[in-house]
């Protein structure tokens, strides 16, 4: 009973938050719950202050009024916190993903220790000015998640997640949920950007992750679970990996590996930044590497597209000009139709800037929207004890 009690509450809140104000009769053709199910959970997410009622609708022929159901504006709130290499970031955001607080702070931690106690402090504030009371968890990621063996040497902000993980959840005494960038990524789309239920979500940066949601849910469960593709071989990659093969998405198709090839070829000093790949004053060399790095791409992704044959598939990361950018779409798309003989729904997110706090609290939000009433029950209890 609790558990189907849960699972109801899930979808009334899920829809809500998916599609805005409804009342309890969307509710019931949008869940495929009965009525007189729908009205005692909605009633008891009322009473949990989960839920509230707006005015109500007068319908335009006849009938009673609807009373559409909505999630607090305030009252209820999700922090996001991310651990970049040169600063931590974190925002308290309501559950239509608007910004509440937010502070940011240059990364002075010189060890694991000292970064995770940092970011600590810096969600204790947030988690403060936003009101403790009202927050129901908190969502954090760090670069990447890959741990590298070899160069480049791991930085800082690579820190241990279970730690990071434990350390929070004893200071902050709230629900945390540390996942990669990537898998926050698909849930603040999906949620927050009106992203459709299958889509296979592909990060490119220091490393390559993917990310699929299938009916609306993440694939796999915990940090580990897929997502990293470094040793998947690129078709007709000559580059020698770490791991002793040729060819792997790690050594061929990561900012890492451009910014390797860049320095070892002298169109960047020794010391360069991956930000160095995508200067203001371009260079024809460089634009050379981005696009060839855009060509290889195009080989390999549409592998994965096919293994996993979502509806849509987004790519996201600084691939550089819009010209390199539609190589690697149109390299996926062509590759695709080779490997099975239809056309892909492929796409690249257009974005200046990641704000990956706000896809940071995507993951507490989508924690929440699993069991909302157990996080009520676990909320009222934290306030009470």
């Amino acid at each position: 009973m609790v558990r189907q009690r849960n699972a109801t509450a899930s979808a009334i809140m899920r829809a809500i938050v998916r599609e805005g104000p409804v009342g309890r009769k969307e509710l019931a053709s949008a869940t495929g719950v009965t009525f007189t199910t729908i009205t005692k959970t909605v009633t008891e997410l009322i009473e949990l202050g989960a839920l509230t009622e707006a005015a109500p609708l007068t319908p335009r022929g006849a009938g009673r009024p609807v009373v559409p159901l909505d999630v607090p504006d305030k009252q209820r709130l999700v922090v996001g916190a991310h651990l970049h290499p040169e600063s931590t970031s974190c925002g308290a955001f309501t559950l239509r993903g608007e910004r509440i607080a937010w502070r940011t702070a240059p990364a002075s931690g010189r060890d694991q220790h000292e970064r995770i106690e940092e970011a600590a402090r810096l969600i204790d504030d947030v988690v403060t000015e936003a009101g403790a009371a009202a927050v129901l968890g908190v969502g954090v990621t760090t670069p990447w998640a890959e741990v590298h063996h070899a160069q480049p040497p791991p930085l800082v902000a690579d820190v241990d997640r279970d730690e990071l993980r434990d350390r929070l959840r004893e200071r902050l005494r709230l629900p945390v949920r540390v996942e990669p960038n990537v898998r926050a990524l698909a849930l603040e789309h999906y949620w927050w950007d009106g992203a459709g239920d299958d889509v296979l979500t592909v990060l490119v940066g220091r490393s390559i992750r993917v990310a699929q949601l299938r009916g609306g849910e993440l694939v796999g469960d915990g940090p580990d679970a897929g997502g990293l593709v470094s040793h998947l071989v690129v078709p007709g990659s000559e580059y020698p990996c770490d791991c002793g093969q040729i060819g792997c998405v790690k050594a061929t198709c990561t900012d890492d590996a451009l910014l390797r090839r860049a320095v070892e070829a002298g169109l960047l000093p020794a010391g360069a930044l991956q930000r160095d790949l995508y200067p203001d004053e371009d260079t024809e060399p460089l634009r050379q590497l981005r696009t060839a790095r855009a060509q290889d791409l195009g080989r390999v992704i549409p592998l994965i597209i096919s293994l996993v044959a979502p509806a849509e598939t987004t790519i996201h990361g600084r691939l550089g000009t819009p010209e390199e950018i539609s190589t690697c779409v149109d390299a996926i798309r062509v590759r695709h139709r080779e490997l099975v003989g239809r056309d892909a729904s492929v796409r690249y997110y257009e974005s200046r800037s990641f704000n990956w706090a706000h896809a940071s609290a995507a993951l507490a939000l989508d924690r929440y929207l699993a069991s909302p009433l157990e996080h009520e029950t676990d909320r009222a209890s934290r306030q009470t004890g």
